[in-house]
């Protein structure tokens, strides 16, 4: 029987047990996007911590999309010598590798008084900013800067890429019809906003191979399981249809979390709050998932695992405040 500390194989990858060190922000960059020893040294740190994956932080793919001037970039081609340092030391404890890709869209801060863009000018829940309506153009540009990014990842060395479509930020944006309210091919029913997010996906596959790894992060659902913060968001059923489009796609790995409700939901104190999405979603596809949120006991993380909920756990908050929590679940699963 499967369980947490398992193998698993996934094409060429052979994974030493189900634990994903999942995207966490450090917000630790120089003011340029630029990767500093404080950066290099956290990731080689929180490698020694015994999972099989560590998936680095999400980066900004172009200058309009950064979350605030502590981000990480990975926008230029100047980001790639700072990287290698974070995949090399990553690498010296035996584990895979992955880096975020993101566009914070109207969920970014408007540090300085920049401007902001998004789906549609219309306030943003997440920051309560009006952003600026993306013209078909721009677009295309920030296609493009996620597939250039996207070459940047596999030119630094990391095993693998994950686009960031999760947690409020601009691909969320437009998936979901609370803010995006366009009425062009990128808006109105679901296969208009869903589209950029698949033509991101193909733009990618484009940079990096059809070989390379692609992942995403899914905000399946705008609200959590079991409650309502957004009446009018994006609906698991929907978050099933997209999970399934993105099978079609071969997508390496598909890593499920919320979308508007973000990562952590205010409403939600229960531990392991996002397993039903999982549930659902290992029923109707078969690449393999990752699911996290609230994750704390290595019990229940070791039935996720044996009840076939998923295939792999995130485990964030947990191994920060404890890098020996690997070590002790050890202890405690025969």
């Amino acid at each position: 029987m499967n369980n947490l500390f398992s193998k698993i194989n996934i094409n060429d990858f052979n994974f030493k047990n189900r634990i994903v060190f999942p995207p966490i922000a450090t917000e630790q960059a120089d003011l340029n996007g630029s990767i500093n020893d404080n950066i290099v040294n956290y990731y080689r740190e929180m490698a020694k911590s015994g999972m099989s994956l560590l998936i680095v932080e999400h980066n900004y793919v172009m200058d309009d999309g950064k979350l605030n001037n502590k981000q990480i970039s990975i926008s230029k081609d100047s980001d790639i010598s700072g990287h290698r340092k974070i995949v090399d030391a990553i690498h010296e404890s035996g584990i895979y590798a992955a880096l975020q890709i993101n566009h914070c869209g109207g969920s970014a801060s408007n540090e300085n008084s920049r401007i902001l863009f998004g789906p549609s000018k219309i306030t943003n829940p997440k920051s309560e900013i009006i952003p600026e309506e993306l013209s078909i153009d721009q677009i295309n540009k920030v296609i493009e800067s996620f597939g250039s990014a996207s070459k940047r990842v596999k030119d630094s060395g990391y095993d693998m890429v994950e686009i960031h479509s999760a947690h409020g930020f601009l691909l969320n944006q437009f998936l979901s019809p609370i803010t995006n309210k366009r009425t062009d091919k990128y808006g109105g029913d679901l296969n208009g906003r869903e589209r950029i997010l698949f033509e991101i996906v193909e733009e990618v596959k484009g940079n990096v191979g059809k070989d390379y790894p692609v992942m995403v992060r899914l905000g399946i659902s705008d609200n959590p399981p079991k409650a309502i913060i957004y009446e009018e968001g994006l609906t698991l059923n929907e978050g099933i249809k997209i999970a399934k489009e993105l099978e079609s796609l071969n997508i390496f790995i598909l890593d499920i979390s919320g979308g508007m409700c973000g990562s952590r939901p205010s409403i939600v104190n229960e531990e392991d709050y996002f397993v039903d999405f999982a549930k659902e979603a290992k029923k109707q596809i078969k690449t393999p998932i990752i699911i996290t949120g609230g994750i704390r006991n290595p019990k229940n993380a070791d039935n996720i695992i044996k009840n076939g909920y998923s295939d792999f756990v995130g485990i964030g908050r947990s191994l920060t405040s404890d890098r020996k929590w690997i070590e002790k679940a050890k202890e405690q699963i025969v």
